[in-house]
């Protein structure tokens, strides 16, 4: 899911600089449909109905969950598919899976015939599912001739670049203080540069830039990034230097040696953003190779890998030392993001169930800051993981929430998918309600969180609230029946993140109940 958002995001910035350099209108607008496409389909990937363990287990005995899976699976592989049409700049000719489709529905139907009350909740969750699938399919379908769409009411993206130089001076007013993540990575990376300068000079001045340039790729902003890059560093520097004396020993032919280098000077463009260990390689075979046609290249291989192990040895120590940015110290804060995007993100689907479906800038700003907190809330997980072991205390809470987040996430996303514009109701009250409760205990939760205030472990409202939810009217409709089933299912998410919060903060006795004790 974090690939996915970081995806998007890029997406997203490449075209809002095309619109910003008046590139071709009508292929831009063929972009920006296909990004929105992209977009709907990642929110509906994403979605959940009910716990699928539940319904696997209760149909156990029937294909219908395989025929969801295996539909599921065709069309992640025509999304696959697209990327590399859209890659290539090829027309995308979409295979519809209507034949999967006919099978979901044909296994849907003989349960229905089985009339067993126990399935009846189920089945409708079944249902939903199916018709979220649906509409995958008609989105992909859509996508074969995007300039066939219409185009969005509001079709307007957020440029968070500056819109003028009073804008840049603020933001760079901003970062100018040590709780700026940014300054210190500036400054530590500048104390390191220096470090890598005055070594340089010391040890040997006319061939000592490659301390500096190792430093300066390794260094990254957080303790995780570098040691995972200045293990790719040192790894791919040694596998370059053993590949590099086995070429110029075994084909000591100058010609041949720079068609070699040519080729690892291709396979270091097309991998350094992906692939760093193998870019490393290259490029030090690149080095190698054109060092040898001017020189003995024997006399480069020791002086080039001491040089990389000082430099990433300059970066790590740089990292450690020098304002140091362990990911457990901003925990509560990212978690207090997440909470607080999820608030934002129901509030703006249920204004979407009252005025109608509608991908405005405020709702899919709302849905995209979810998703980004959820996916920094993975990474900040991950790099704390490469943490040393007493700056990763809470990861494994850490990692619970993150689970209850997801889920979270993948319910409101549900929500999210079948949008539309509903019928007054007599459950409207309670929708309301419960929708009112869920904002402000996120929101409270969050703020105890980045308060460091102890958050109360249990609240009756919680269980009520969803006990009323679960009492659903054979007499209901199916969209309000699927609201009230959604937001069944996250009340219940509630208690668990109150437990967890309580968990992570270890808040210290209040005066009057140490006394008390």
């Amino acid at each position: 899911n974090g690939r996915v958002v970081t995806a998007l995001n890029q997406a997203k910035d490449i075209i809002l600089n095309r619109m910003s350099r008046k590139r071709s209108g009508q292929k831009i607008n063929r972009y920006l449909k296909l990004y929105f496409i992209a977009q709907d389909i990642h929110e509906r990937a994403s979605s959940s109905h009910y716990p699928y363990n539940a319904l696997a287990e209760a149909f156990f005995h029937s294909d219908v969950m395989f025929r969801c899976g295996r539909l599921l699976s065709q069309q992640g592989k025509a999304c696959q598919a697209l990327g590399r049409a859209i890659r290539l700049r090829q027309p995308f000719d979409y295979n519809d899976n209507s034949e999967a489709m006919a099978e979901l529905d044909a296994s849907m139907a003989y349960l229905r015939e089985q009339n067993n009350p126990a399935w009846r909740r189920l089945l409708r969750a079944l249902g939903a599912l199916a018709g979220n699938l649906a509409t995958l399919e008609r989105k992909l379908t859509s996508a074969s001739n995007p300039d066939a769409l219409a185009d969005e009411q509001d079709s307007a993206l957020l440029d968070r670049s500056p819109q003028s130089l009073k804008d840049a001076f603020e933001r760079l007013r901003q970062h100018i203080t040590p709780t700026s993540l940014v300054f210190r990575h500036a400054l530590r990376l500048s104390a390191a540069l220096l470090a890598g300068y005055g070594l340089l000079h010391w040890i040997h001045p006319q061939q000592g830039y490659w301390i500096l340039l190792t430093t300066l790729f390794v260094c990254r902003p957080s303790y995780g990034a570098t040691r995972l890059r200045l293990v790719q560093r040192v790894g791919g520097t040694l596998i370059g230097l053993v590949l590099g004396w086995a070429l110029i020993s075994l084909f000591p032919d100058p010609l041949l040696q720079s068609l070699f280098a040519v080729a690892a000077g291709v396979v270091f463009f097309t991998n350094r953003v992906d692939r760093y260990t193998l870019a490393t390689t290259a490029m030090t075979l690149v080095v190698v190779l054109c060092f040898n046609q001017i020189s003995d290249a024997y006399t480069l291989l020791w002086p080039r890998l001491v040089d990389t192990v000082l430099g990433t040895t300059i970066a790590g120590l740089a990292v450690f030392f020098i304002l140091p940015d362990w990911q457990g110290r901003k925990l509560n804060q990212v978690l207090a993001s997440t909470l607080s995007s999820n608030s934002r993100y129901l509030l703006q689907i249920m204004q979407q169930y009252e005025s109608g479906a509608r991908d405005d800038l405020s709702y899919r700003l709302a849905r995209r800051n979810a998703h980004n907190a959820d996916a920094a809330l993975s990474t900040t997980l991950s790099n704390m993981l490469l943490e040393p072991g007493h700056f990763r205390k809470d990861a494994e809470t850490g990692f619970r929430f993150l689970v209850l987040s997801h889920t979270l996430l993948s319910y409101l996303s549900a929500l999210g998918a079948h949008r539309a514009s509903l019928a007054d109701d007599a459950s409207d009250a309670l929708h309301d309600r419960a929708v009112a409760h869920i904002s402000q205990s996120l929101e409270a939760i969050a703020a105890c969180l980045r308060d460091n205030q102890p958050v109360a472990v249990y609240d009756e409202t919680d269980q009520r609230l969803a006990e009323e939810l679960e009492q659903l009217p054979d007499d209901m409709d199916e969209g309000h029946r699927l609201v009230q089933v959604q937001l069944g299912l996250i009340c219940r998410q509630l208690g668990p993140l109150r437990t967890l919060v309580a968990h992570l903060q270890k808040a210290p006795p209040q005066p009057g109940e140490a006394q008390a004790a």
